[in-house]
């Protein structure tokens, strides 16, 4: 696995992450605590969802879960997230985490790793954009 070095290249990617959802995964993220949107078929519905939809906050753990991979302990100590979610995340769908190094900033002895970070799902759509960046040593 590819972790962040100084010396990579702006323009390079950052290790995919893939993630089935299933129902199950979004009612646990959800702590199925009651029926709602994102945890019944027909509370969805009747909200003009075309099914239960996976809670944003799920992607964006997706997303910080690549990072974490990805800069490890610098993202722990030092990351930042800016998130938007664009489309929905439902059952049967499989997300892609990526992201792309856009630029390196000196900050005093570290570099700050600026990215672009989203989410696909398999037809290549995305379901969430933002940008990230974290400390290299």
């Amino acid at each position: 696995m590819t972790v962040a070095t100084r010396n990579m290249e702006v323009g390079q990617e950052l290790p995919p992450l893939r993630k089935e959802i299933t129902l199950d995964s979004i009612r646990l993220f959800s702590m199925w605590a009651n029926l709602n949107i994102h945890t019944d078929w027909e509370v969805a519905r009747k909200a003009g969802l075309p099914a239960p939809i996976a809670q944003g906050l799920q992607s964006h753990a997706y997303v910080s879960e690549m990072l974490t991979n990805f800069f490890g302990k610098n993202w722990l100590q030092g990351g930042k997230l800016s998130l938007t979610f664009i489309n929905y995340t439902m059952p049967g769908d499989i997300i892609t985490v990526r992201g792309t190094l856009k630029e390196k900033i000196a900050e005093g002895p570290v570099l700050r790793f600026n990215c672009e970070v989203w989410c696909e799902n398999q037809a290549g759509q995305k379901t969430v954009v933002g940008t990230a960046s974290a400390p290299v040593d």
